[in-house]
């Protein structure tokens, strides 16, 4: 029975090792230019000024992310000006968002809340945007939360964070699941094999 609870514990641990939430959320990033222009829905909610469905650029306010692409003038995109946010609330959570992210500032930030509660952040003067060409061009970015999140605050501390193309990812199976099952089963074995051995005695 001993050696079936240390087994218990061992898979546990391991199992709480790999399902660790890392310190931050994590973003990964592309400069390759979205095919389409797949739009911005209507936030749930806005404090402050942020701009919907804009297409073109007006110069120390808002600079649109498609600058300099084919669809330059036609891209929509939505603008969060200084010291404002746009609230997207879903109906169900999430893990990861993509996002068309136009001329990175240090000063532009995610924020993510689950039933109320905040669950993670990131701003552009994170070190894993260090090598992101600040103030300029766009990147397509895909960032995912340590937690699950039921809402998004898209936030600037100037103008402006300009993003367009949102999208959301479905929330995955949790990391420790398997291994939780995989500790069960062997324990469920290491039973089954104890039950037979004591019954071949027993014969």
């Amino acid at each position: 029975m001993i050696k079936h609870v240390k087994s218990f514990i061992a898979v546990a641990g391991l199992a709480l090792v790999f399902a660790a939430p890392a310190q931050s959320a994590v973003v990964s990033w592309t400069t390759d230019l979205p095919v389409a222009d797949t739009g911005v829905p209507a936030p749930t909610s806005t404090v402050g000024t942020v701009l919907q469905n804009l297409t073109t650029s007006v110069k120390n306010e808002y600079r649109s992310p498609w600058q300099g692409t084919a669809l330059d003038g036609i891209g929509t995109y939505t603008a969060v000006q200084a010291d404002a946010y746009a609230s997207y609330v879903f109906d169900k959570g999430y893990y990861a968002v993509d996002f068309l992210w136009g001329s990175v500032d240090n000063y532009n930030g995610l924020e993510f809340y689950y039933q109320g509660n905040w669950v993670d952040s990131l701003y552009g003067d994170d070190a894993q945007l260090n090598s992101v060409n600040k103030g300029l061009g766009f990147i397509v970015a895909t960032v995912m939360a340590t937690g699950v999140f039921d809402e998004i605050r898209f936030n600037s501390g100037s103008n402006a964070f300009e993003y367009g193309n949102i999208s959301v990812s479905a929330v995955p199976l949790p990391a420790a699941l398997p291994l939780y099952g995989a500790g069960l089963a062997a324990l469920g074995f290491l039973g089954w094999r104890k039950r037979r051995k004591s019954a071949a005695i027993a014969a």
